[in-house]
């Protein structure tokens, strides 16, 4: 593989395209552009210049929000990328740079990234849950991620948390995403607008709101995970995200776990927790072993 000519990845995001290069051991190269989210020709436009900045490659692995029909490379949704919907980019990029082309969602892409390289590789059965603005990840079964029939299978964000109030604020995005946590943290009585490194600051030296909040945060989230256990009862469930950085995190995350185990009236297994190996490169590093796959060249 270090022979081989690099392969060129893109991580499609709301506000860049991230980018970088994998050599079949790690990414490297990494830099981004802003994402032009409503003009397809502007889209297409600055991924021209990411490619033409690459010099040679030998394909292009992409990542992308939003439900994705795996075979035709296709955007059936695409989130905040409004100008990708049902576009191909097999067909619009693949011809336009004579590349092979493979697209992934970007957290099932998370999800791939732990399977093939990282804390998955042993493990059969799992939940990938990635903590950001919203909330990603993937379903593992039998060492794969799970597709879905309307290719929404592990889009954790739209769980609801309250059927008494159904709607934005009781979706798992919404509670548990970083704003989530802000929120929290606030009505505990702490400062607004918080992100996730200020109020970790704050909690270590010893802030009881940021503490209170931080906690109801993650047993929000430990809701879930006893819900998502009893569907799918996986081994693990991987954590990542960028608050995962922070170990503290995990640490909470398992306090809730316990706490909310005490006052679930019925269930069969305890959500176990593990760290991520990837961070902020999982996605670029999910869609380049999606690559691999698709185009059998794993080990090569």
């Amino acid at each position: 593989m270090a022979d081989e000519k690099r392969l060129l990845v893109l991580d499609i995001g709301g506000s860049a395209i991230k980018y970088g290069f994998w050599d079949g051991e790690e990414i490297g190269g990494t830099g981004k552009v802003p994402t032009p989210c409503e003009d397809l020709d502007g889209f297409v436009a600055a991924v021209d210049g990411v490619v033409e900045e690459a010099g040679e490659v030998r394909g292009l692995a992409i990542s992308a929000p939003g439900r994705i029909d795996v075979e035709r490379g296709a955007i059936i949704d695409g989130g905040a990328v409004r100008c990708m919907r049902g576009q191909s980019f097999k067909e619009l990029l693949g011809p336009r740079y004579d590349l092979p082309v493979s697209v992934f969602n970007d957290g099932k892409a998370a999800a791939l990234a732990e399977i093939g390289y990282g804390c998955l590789r042993d493990i059969a059965n799992a939940i990938v849950v990635v903590f950001g603005t919203g909330i990603g990840g993937g379903i593992v079964i039998n060492h794969d991620v799970v597709i879905g029939a309307h290719r929404a299978a592990g889009e954790l964000s739209g769980l609801c948390g309250n059927m008494d109030e159904v709607g934005w604020p009781s979706l798992f995005a919404y509670q548990c995403g970083i704003h989530g946590l802000a929120k929290e943290v606030e009505v505990a009585g702490g400062p607004a607008g918080l992100d996730g490194i200020g109020i970790f600051k704050l909690v270590r030296e010893g802030s009881e709101a940021a503490t209170a909040g931080l906690r109801s945060f993650c047993e929000k989230a430990a809701f879930h995970f006893f819900n998502l256990q009893s569907v799918t009862d996986p081994e693990v469930f991987a954590i990542g995200g960028g608050i995962s950085n922070d170990p503290l995190f995990l640490d909470y995350l398992r306090e809730a776990v316990d706490a909310v185990g005490e006052r679930f009236p019925y269930y069969f297994a305890k959500p176990t927790l593990i760290p991520c190996t990837f961070r902020s490169d999982a996605n670029l590093v999910g869609a380049a072993y999606h690559f691999e796959r698709e185009h059998e060249d794993v080990g090569a």
